[in-house]
């Protein structure tokens, strides 16, 4: 796929400008529709159809920040409740007693965060806030109230209610039930 390289590179955060941004594998242009070839005899499927060239390398940017920079993450912050291990069906929970999170842990807080951090670098402001502010929605997807939001300056979610999450289809609230926590650590 044909890259503007210079201007991506130049939209990247210092730290990530020298990593292959080469993240397009078994995608083309089809002028400015992006395809994904088929695959065992289906039909090409088209993935993005910009606007402009300019709509175009934005997306562009979009996909390469989910995949460079950190291949390290950081030391994650603790969450109040993990989920240990199943017994009859139902999860058992590991508690902390000191927390960041009130939330049971949600494996996508990281990414997005990073995503975020990398896509403020070189994004216009308007374009970035809708970015985080679809990113929030998707946080916010398993609560019957908000429960994340993004605090802009310190480039995280935060939590802003007690809410739990929920499954409405099923009316499932993952809680720890009594009983269900195994072990309480004290430590962080």
């Amino acid at each position: 796929m044909k890259l503007d390289e210079a201007w991506i590179r130049a939209h990247l955060p210092p730290e990530c400008r020298q990593e292959p941004i080469d993240v397009f594998a078994g995608e083309y242009l089809d002028g400015l529709t992006v395809m994904h070839e088929g695959e065992r005899g289906n039909p090409d499927a088209v993935v993005y159809a910009a606007k402009d060239e300019e709509d175009l390398r934005w997306w562009q940017l979009m996909q390469i920040c989910r995949f460079i920079g950190e291949k390290d993450p950081p030391p994650r912050k603790t969450w109040r409740w993990y989920r240990d291990h199943a017994e009859n069906g139902k999860w058992t929970y590991v508690e902390h007693r000191h927390y960041d999170y009130n939330a049971i842990e949600d494996a996508r807080l990281y990414g997005f965060e990073r995503y975020l951090r990398k896509l403020r670098f070189g994004f216009p402001r308007e374009r970035w806030e809708e970015e985080v502010q679809r990113h929030v929605r998707l946080m916010n997807y398993w609560y019957a109230t908000p429960h994340w939001d993004y605090d802009r300056e310190k480039l995280c979610f935060v939590e802003i209610s007690d809410s739990r999450e929920h499954d409405d289809h099923a009316e499932i609230v993952e809680e720890p039930r009594p009983g269900s926590v195994i072990r309480v650590v004290d430590g962080s």
